[in-house]
């Protein structure tokens, strides 16, 4: 048995149930991601749209990409919440 094996055994962990919540947690990461994402995207449209770089189709897609990563960043940090709770959630209905 290899050490990572002993150390989810021993904790009750079985190495299946471990991947698994590793899964769960990335996927609602990814959600949370994506939550955020279009929650920048509305406050785009919220906002006027004169700028610095004008309202061209390649600065449109320089904003999509640079909310996209501010998504994933945050969502990979602390995030808002949303993330954890529902991996808390989802877990618990899981057992």
């Amino acid at each position: 048995m290899d050490t990572i094996t002993n150390i989810h055994t021993e904790s009750g962990i079985s190495p299946t149930s471990a991947a698994q919540n590793a899964r769960l947690k990335k996927s609602c990461a990814d959600f949370e991601s994506i939550f955020i994402y279009y929650m920048f995207k509305s406050m785009r449209k919220s906002t006027p749209q004169n700028g610095v770089f004008g309202n061209t189709h390649g600065s449109e897609i320089y904003k999509s990409m640079t909310d996209q990563a501010m998504s994933d960043h945050i969502a990979r940090g602390r995030g808002m919440g949303l993330g954890e709770l529902l991996y808390n959630q989802l877990k618990r209905s899981t057992k």
